[in-house]
């Protein structure tokens, strides 16, 4: 039975949904996590179930031949799902960059983050628009400008960690398990999505080590906010320690 969950689903899509079912109980049922930015990543997780299930439509459609069907005939763009999925990960890139702006203490820095984040989305969609990739790969312009862009948001976040006393209950705070995941996520996974429109199916051997190193970062990223879910806020409270939070939190 579990061999045929995971044959069917994927161990990213059970994964994911853990995540975000770890987060929504996490909400409902302890009184410390009830903040803004814990309630935009619970929204956050479930949009990317939402995403993964209708992404898999090229997936599921694909052995009966999307000539088959009036839509995608008339539409062959959306026979790739990757239209879908460079929405999400533009979506992406702003969220976390949003998420961890709210966790720094300097008024100059959010200021700097806030306006990356207007310039990084007017590129991505006149890279969208006039780019010429949005159905066929993944955005070089986009995850290439994205993934620098986090590494300057988490640059920010750890210097300011480093200089203040926040360092000492580190490892009780969720953001920085989060921040863990997402760092070597997009380092893993930025050389793959800038390849993307290169990779032809005949291209086993690639194909094959494609798939691999984005499932485990997917495995990765979702496995640690689950374990910092667990670790900040129900360990904790099961050995009744104050849970640890950042001043600009709510």
């Amino acid at each position: 039975m579990i061999e045929i969950l995971f044959t069917n689903i994927g161990l990213t899509r059970i994964l994911e949904f853990v995540a975000a079912l770890a987060v929504t109980f996490s909400y409902i049922l302890i009184k410390e996590s009830k903040t803004r930015t814990f309630k935009f990543l619970l929204f956050f997780l479930w949009v990317t179930v939402l995403i993964e299930f209708i992404g898999s439509y090229a997936r599921l459609v694909e052995p009966y031949c999307f000539e088959d069907i009036t839509f995608f005939k008339e539409h062959p763009q959306f026979t790739k799902n990757y239209w879908i999925f460079n929405i999400y990960l533009a979506l992406t890139y702003t969220f976390y960059a949003w998420y961890f702006l709210k966790h720094l203490i300097s008024k100059n820095n959010k200021k700097i983050i806030l306006y990356a984040i207007f310039i990084f989305n007017i590129i991505t969609i006149a890279d969208f628009m006039f780019g010429g990739v949005f159905f066929i790969g993944y955005s070089q312009l986009m995850n290439l400008f994205g993934l620098i862009f986090i590494m300057i948001v988490l640059s920010m976040y750890y210097y300011e960690i480093l200089k203040s006393d926040r360092i000492l209950n580190i490892t009780h705070t969720l953001p920085f398990y989060i921040s863990i995941g997402v760092l070597l996520y997009f380092i893993s996974v930025t050389p793959l999505m800038l390849s993307s429109q290169y990779i032809k199916p005949e291209e086993i051997v690639f194909t094959t080590y494609y798939r691999l190193i984005l499932n485990y970062a997917n495995y990765f990223l979702y496995g640690i906010i689950i374990f910092g879910i667990v670790k900040c806020y129900w360990f904790n409270k099961s050995q009744n320690t104050k849970f640890s939070s950042s001043p600009t939190l709510l």
